[in-house]
């Protein structure tokens, strides 16, 4: 229970101690965590010790059931005593306030913290956070943009409104399927499990359609080529398949390195598998970073989710009952392979590139004309109109 002399030293006097949470790490540094907002008040200079003695620290929140989705084991940790003998750092400080953290993100689930129900005697305040795409697990990058959302959600609730925080998993488009489709060329090419000739170029059969035809195989060679060299005039940008590709031209690669076994990869040639495996994973990560996301309210795009389809059917439909769509031409970056207009994100290559304005000015040739051109005339024609 917080004493009003840590309440003074952490700075949060005022708050109800069935709220609170005190404790020292093993340096003597005071951490004072309020479990409603998630902030930490942390003293360096370390607490006068009171003569009672602290009370025992809450029973563990049974833990959440699992999902049916297969999770890799992690490897096991070496313990900190383990670490310290060996002569590494000891991470004892850091296993304290992962300790801490585990219980307080329990009493979170346990007490539905940031569970929002409609309350009209309080103002209301939702954030949102882009859907992150389901072709892979998580990362930092996610993590960093995510602690600004995180921010106003924590300042909102300390004012007092009434925070939805909901949170989706991003689904559609061709990424995905266009993975898909790679890691059912490999099987097709190289068998499963497959045996690649090398794992360091490009895999040739596996990136066409996977029929071994040299033809298409160097064509699509060349349109790689073309694809690369506008991308590099155009700025263009790693691609959502790319910047998860764990460094490896091939899809089987890719995704061993993230850890799933190699006898569930084949499953992967279905995009449906990619919709099953990844969200549970986006969303046991999110809770170990401590995100106040009401998970009642989460979801994944594309038609499989019957709700959130209809949801984005009824505002196109309202949106052309307006008179804000319309059909027209325009220039567009179109998909040879699959016969059809690519937005940015449905590209499996070339993302961030645009459609390239050139200036064509035309000039009249004066007689007399020099002799090349006069050669090229008579080749090509004759006339006033063919010196222009």
């Amino acid at each position: 229970k917080q004493s009003s002399e840590s309440n003074a030293a952490g700075g949060l006097s005022g708050m109800s101690s069935s709220w609170m949470h005190d404790a020292e790490d093993p340096s003597g540094a005071r951490f004072v965590l309020d479990r409603t907002s998630k902030f930490a008040v942390i003293s360096t200079t370390p607490a006068k010790r009171s003569a009672a003695p602290p009370p025992a620290p809450a029973a563990a929140a049974p833990a959440p059931k699992k999902t049916t989705t297969t999770t890799p084991a992690p490897a096991a940790e070496a313990s900190s005593g383990d670490k310290a003998a060996a002569g590494a750092p000891s991470s004892k400080r850091r296993d304290h306030m992962i300790a801490i953290e585990r219980e307080v993100q329990a009493a979170w689930a346990r007490e539905g913290t940031f569970e929002a129900d409609a309350d009209d005697a309080r103002p209301k305040f939702m954030v949102t956070f882009p859907y992150p795409y389901m072709n892979g697990r998580l990362h930092l990058g996610h993590a960093f943009s995510l602690t600004k959302a995180e921010f106003a959600a924590g300042f909102k609730r300390l004012r007092g409104y009434n925070v939805l925080f909901p949170f989706g998993f991003h689904c559609t488009g061709m990424p995905i399927q266009a993975a898909a489709n790679k890691l059912k060329a490999e099987i097709a090419a190289y068998g499963n499990p497959p045996a690649f000739p090398d794992d360091d170029g490009p895999a040739a059969a596996a990136t066409t359609n996977g029929s071994g035809d040299d033809e298409a195989t160097e064509a699509s060679k060349d349109l790689e080529k073309q694809v690369a060299a506008l991308a590099k005039k155009g700025k263009g940008k790693k691609t959502k398949v790319a910047s998860k590709s764990a460094g490896t031209a091939y899809q089987w690669r890719a995704l061993e390195k993230m850890g799933i076994p190699s006898t569930e990869i084949a499953a992967f040639a279905s995009p449906n598998e990619w919709l099953r495996y990844f969200p549970p994973y986006g969303v046991s990560d999110l809770k170990l970073f401590g995100a106040s996301v009401d998970w009642r309210r989460s979801f994944i795009t594309t038609d499989r989710n019957p709700y959130y389809d209809a949801f984005v059917r009824w505002q196109f439909r309202a949106l052309r009952r307006a008179g804000k769509l319309s059909f027209g031409k325009r220039a567009n970056v179109y998909s040879v392979r699959d016969g059809q207009v690519c937005a940015d994100h449905d590209r499996a290559s070339g993302e961030g590139v645009g459609p390239q304005e050139y200036v064509l000015i035309k000039l009249e040739m004066l007689d007399p004309l020099p002799a090349a051109m006069r050669a090229a005339l008579r080749q090509g024609g004759s006339g006033d109109s063919a010196k222009k």
